[in-house]
């Protein structure tokens, strides 16, 4: 049986329109299927512990929205290893789902759940909230805080307007990556642990990491003068932000930063705060449905 976790308001009207035509497909074949509609924030956390926590056998639960809603789910299951977890990417961004190569259709992510496979996927935990596309720390943060405070601008549009506006003001941060016995200092403009490759709706910020090999792409981008950005900024979004000399990069199962400074940070498109930025790989235990 599918347990599709619901955002009513996913996609502006795009989920009533998927969920729809899924039902009708799942009705005409006698797939057995409950609909569980989310009704605010943290509403699909405690829907998706209620539906795993007590449950005999794996359970079967799909993410149906955007990626908020996707991480809502991923945070409340209770043993991943005996959680089968679906994606129905209908909001902005969809960024994991477009790694995972999950289509963006109704119909397309709907047979990736009744013909495909649920194949072990990596995830991440920071300070115990975990995250399955990418932690980051630094200028996505204030990117994310400007995009939420956008009216005209919705999606992948917003984001990139929200980058471009705070790439002009944002002051690089003091940190140490801290890896084993050694301290990297770093003035930084961004730090982000990727589990999938992109952010905001398409930004390609770890471009090739992968979601199944036990390890997270770290990029952490130092401080660029001013008449460096633009350059910067077509690097990125060619996927070329790996060949800047400001890159650091390296693969890693975990990733701690320390600071004497507040650093908030974003975990899946979410800014928590007085998280401790200790992020590791999650590896052989969760599976995802997908091609």
């Amino acid at each position: 049986m599918f347990h599709f976790v619901y955002n009513p308001i996913a996609g502006k009207g795009k989920s009533v329109q998927f969920r729809a035509a899924i039902e009708s497909r799942l009705a005409a074949r006698n797939i057995k299927h409950a609909f569980h509609e989310t009704h605010g924030q943290r509403d699909a956390i405690a829907i998706a512990q209620r539906l795993t926590k007590a449950a005999a056998e794996p359970v079967d639960i799909v993410a149906m929205g955007g990626d908020g809603t996707l991480n809502e789910v991923l945070n409340g299951i209770a043993e991943p290893s005996r959680t089968r977890l679906g994606v129905i990417p209908c909001g902005s961004g969809n960024d994991f789902a477009a790694v995972a190569g999950i289509p963006g259709t109704p119909d397309g992510a709907l047979d990736v759940l009744l013909n495909g496979e649920a194949k072990l996927t990596d995830y991440l935990e920071c300070g115990g909230v975990r995250g399955i596309n990418a932690i980051g720390t630094g200028i996505d943060v204030d990117i994310l805080r400007r995009y939420n405070r956008m009216k005209l601008l919705k999606g992948s549009a917003a984001y990139l307007a929200s980058l471009a506006v705070t790439l002009l003001s944002y002051r690089a941060r003091q940190f140490t990556e801290l890896d084993g016995k050694t301290a990297r200092p770093h003035n930084a403009l961004i730090a982000c642990a990727g589990n999938g490759q992109r952010i905001g709706g398409g930004i390609p910020i770890c471009p090739e990491a992968r979601i199944d090999d036990g390890l997270m792409d770290i990029v952490i981008v130092d401080n660029i003068s001013r008449l460096g950005i633009p350059g910067a900024f077509i690097k990125l979004m060619k996927r070329k932000i790996l060949e800047l000399p400001s890159t650091a990069f390296r693969r890693d199962s975990r990733l701690r930063i320390r600071s004497d400074a507040p650093m908030p940070i974003q975990i899946d498109g979410e800014i928590h705060e007085n998280l401790p930025f200790d992020v590791r790989v999650v590896s052989g235990a969760l599976r995802v449905y997908r091609p």
